[in-house]
């Protein structure tokens, strides 16, 4: 008996994995950057990534206000060589508030960051996800 539970537990765990590492836990969006709060530390002190604040206006998650992950976002996207290149990416070069962007999100951020987080919204909001930005565009 020992054995076919160990068994179910192994085939379990690699059913889990494999969902785990699909690529479909992304998701595509179009959002309203509504807060930045504070001003971007320069980025050659350290590497960071910085939470914002959406209201999302098209996708699977409209109506809702969001938080998400943008690593150094005082770069533009396409300008980002070092380690992080491959979970970051797009044609946006500044971020404004108020401006629409076409945003690639995955709710994993543990998975692709393990940096510094500056998050101003977490002594008022430590439940919501904080989506990691792999691809940001300006929305058309």
């Amino acid at each position: 008996m020992r054995y076919l539970l160990g068994s179910f537990a192994i085939l379990y765990l690699a059913c889990s994995l494999s969902i785990a590492g699909e690529k479909g836990s992304t998701i595509d969006l179009t959002a309203k950057l509504i807060d930045i709060p504070g001003k971007f530390p320069a980025d050659d002190l350290y590497d960071y990534a910085y939470v914002m604040k959406y209201k999302v206006i098209g996708g699977k998650l409209d109506g809702q206000e969001i938080l998400v992950v943008h690593y150094k976002p005082r770069r533009a996207r396409n300008k980002i060589k070092d380690q992080m290149q491959k979970f970051v990416s797009g044609k946006l070069k500044r971020f404004k508030e108020g401006d629409r962007h076409s945003l690639t999100l995955d709710p994993e951020l543990d998975k692709i960051w393990q940096g510094t987080v500056i998050d101003d919204f977490f002594a008022t909001d430590r439940k919501s996800i904080r989506y990691w930005c792999l691809k940001a565009d300006p929305a058309k």
